[in-house]
């Protein structure tokens, strides 16, 4: 009987884990579309220093955050919005408020990609 225990405790910290990581991506993901939203705002009113400096602040916040979801996430995913931060950077410098709207829409939507990646569901376990 104690030979059950092992790999039954192993699974539910594995388990655990998982429902944790999670709910962690998922809440991290909702906060970076948050400030999207408001950087977005920001670049619809003219705004275009403040953008930019609410921009680089998400991106260090989602910097932070990059060695956990390297080895928890598949790295084109998350490459994908690195490229996306990128050209966000870009357009804001141009303050071209159509193709900055479009990379952040483009952005919020690859950041509730990664989050329904990590969520349990049924999609994702089969």
């Amino acid at each position: 009987m104690k030979a059950f225990y092992i790999p039954v405790g192993l699974l539910a910290v594995i388990l655990g884990f998982s429902l944790w990581s999670g709910r962690y991506v998922e809440l991290r993901t909702q906060h970076w579309n948050t400030l999207l939203e408001e950087i977005d705002g920001l670049a619809g009113q003219e705004a275009w220093e403040q953008a930019g400096q609410k921009l680089e602040e998400a991106y260090a916040d989602w910097n932070g955050s990059q060695t956990f979801f390297h080895t928890i996430m598949d790295h084109n995913e998350l490459d994908e919005a690195e490229e996306l931060f990128a050209g966000a950077f870009a357009v804001c410098r141009e303050e071209d408020g159509a193709d900055f709207h479009t990379l952040l829409s483009q952005l919020m939507s690859q950041l509730r990609l990664l989050a329904e990646t990590q969520c349990v569901s049924i999609k994702n376990v089969l």
